[in-house]
């Protein structure tokens, strides 16, 4: 007759709880699986594998996602995988864990395990060694044109739903700082913009094109006046006299009242400098070519 073997089931809901499997305590303390799973149902402790079903599971084309919160920011963070089974194991293993920004966060300065060290000489080389010849040419998984296609699709699904932002900002920001150092230089002109300015200069003006103040480029300066001259296109920025404000403008990706706050926020960026400035739209001077010399006029 078998000897029966007294369980301590305490612990072992204890190390279950703890992460443990049925099949590793079943090993541990040296019984069946299915004893160690009518222990678990005793306590009516949920086994892992029905943890799935309190979980709010999305399937995503091919992918399982669950949602969880970041601990630190509030945030939602994604947890996938092609395998519903997995993707919910992976929730549990890491719904107490950090989203990738505020990982980041905490590893700057004393939190960064590496801070206050250096790499050896010794240790340089040998990274140096490992890293010789690999991920170069044909083997850069970027010179597969199918590599580079999915890398750009996941990149453009990722800006479009938002979770680039910080990218987005730091790139403007970017930009910005190369707009106030002068390093862009090539504007592109319209006809009537060449035209403006000869006129300009006709009368007897100098002018100043594609003259800038502090991040943004504006169309014409005339020095003396003081005077900035915006040239707008009628399709470009959506004239309001012919787009109504839901006109979405599929070139530039942005609705008609989008561009026109856009336009505002240059216009009063360069007033608050101290600048006149005066908005020319394309229709108007088609219409009526004098109305630069009114302008010219009018600050004179």
């Amino acid at each position: 007759m078998a000897k029966k073997i007294d369980l301590n089931e305490t612990l072992i809901i204890k190390e279950y709880l703890g992460g443990k499997s049925s099949l590793i305590l079943s090993k541990e303390f040296g019984v069946s699986k299915p004893t160690i799973l009518s222990v678990l149902k005793k306590h009516n402790v949920t086994r892992k594998r029905n943890r799935c079903d309190s979980l709010k599971i999305i399937k995503n084309d091919n992918k399982y996602v669950i949602l969880r919160k970041c601990p630190q920011c509030g945030s939602d963070v994604k947890t996938t995988s092609k395998d519903r089974i997995i993707a919910c194991r992976n929730y549990f293993n890491l719904r107490n864990s950090l989203c990738k920004n505020c990982s980041i966060i905490n590893q700057k300065g004393n939190g960064n395990p590496f801070y206050g060290k250096k790499h050896t000489g010794e240790s340089k080389q040998k990274i140096s060694n490992s890293r010789k010849g690999k991920a170069t040419g044909k083997e850069n998984s970027m010179a597969n044109p199918k590599h580079r296609d999915k890398a750009r699709k996941n990149l453009k699904k990722k800006w479009d739903e938002g979770n680039m932002e910080h990218a987005r900002k730091i790139m403007s920001e970017k930009m910005k700082e190369t707009r106030r150092l002068g390093k862009i230089k090539s504007v592109i002109r319209s006809k009537a913009e060449y035209e403006i300015i000869k006129k300009i200069k006709e009368i007897g003006y100098k002018v100043k094109s594609s003259f800038r103040v502090d991040t943004k480029i504006c169309d014409i300066f005339i020095p003396k006046l003081n005077l900035i001259i915006e040239y707008n296109g009628d399709y470009w920025h959506c004239n309001p006299k012919k787009y109504p404000s839901d006109y979405f403008h599929s070139v530039k990706n942005m609705t008609a009242k989008e561009l026109w706050d856009y336009d505002k926020n240059k216009i009063d960026l360069v007033r608050n400098k101290g600048y006149n400035l005066e908005v020319i739209w394309e229709s108007e001077y088609k219409k009526n070519q004098n109305i630069i010399n009114k302008l010219i006029k009018k600050y004179e």
